[in-house]
């Protein structure tokens, strides 16, 4: 693997019922790249961002992160280490904002002082302000679920951020206004990130890098 190789997926193979979805699969994701994976419905794209976080194992090959391989003997270890920004709204209904935003922190035991100076810190970064901490998620709209979202995903800094079409359930004009904002994120933080997009103009804005499938 290449010493600027974070993410090297190898020959896999995953089928689902019966069928191949991905087939003696491979691919390389650079260090401080911005991926985005274009392909039709059904080509495997959720599927492989699915296997990169170790929701899914292949039946055939393996993914490495940072040269090791992913199993299920480090997958909680390698899971920390990436942040997963969903389709929609994947906050936890039960859970306030500022608590959605610091689940990861509290999952690697952080100090209640450095989650509040962590979240204070990424606020102005994703144009939200306080008053929606002690908010709920169904007291918010969908582009402030989505902004909640990628702080949940950035917080802890990851050295890897996934995306699933994070954007495809929002309006136009929220849309290109978080597209914005994430390349902004990605050029501040210089970290990994690697998006499913239907879109190929979302693709041309937001990619250093395309892969298809």
């Amino acid at each position: 693997m290449e010493e600027n190789t974070i993410i090297a997926v190898e020959n896999i193979d995953f089928k689902y019922e019966g069928k191949n979805i991905l087939e003696d699969f491979s691919a390389n994701f650079e260090r401080g790249s911005f991926t985005c994976i274009l392909g039709e419905s059904g080509s495997g794209k959720s599927t492989l961002l699915r296997i990169i976080n170790g929701l899914l194992f292949p039946q055939k090959g393996f993914v490495k992160i940072d040269g090791e391989v992913l199993s299920k003997e480090n997958l909680i270890k390698n899971r920390l280490q990436m942040g997963y920004v969903l389709q929609g709204n994947s906050l936890f209904p039960h859970l306030t904002v500022y608590q959605n935003m610091i689940y990861c922190l509290k999952l690697l035991k952080k100090s209640d002082a450095f989650c509040k100076e962590k979240i204070v810190e990424l606020l102005p970064l994703v144009g939200l302000k306080d008053d929606l901490l002690h908010k709920f998620p169904d007291e918010i709209s969908g582009g402030q679920k989505q902004r909640v979202g990628i702080i949940r995903a950035i917080a802890h800094e990851p050295k890897i951020v996934l995306m699933d079409e994070p954007f495809s359930a929002l309006d136009s004009e929220t849309r290109d206004k978080l597209q914005i904002l994430v390349k902004d994120i990605h050029q501040k933080l210089q970290t990994t990130f690697v998006m499913v997009t239907h879109s190929e103009q979302e693709a041309a804005i937001l990619g250093t890098a395309l892969l298809r499938l």
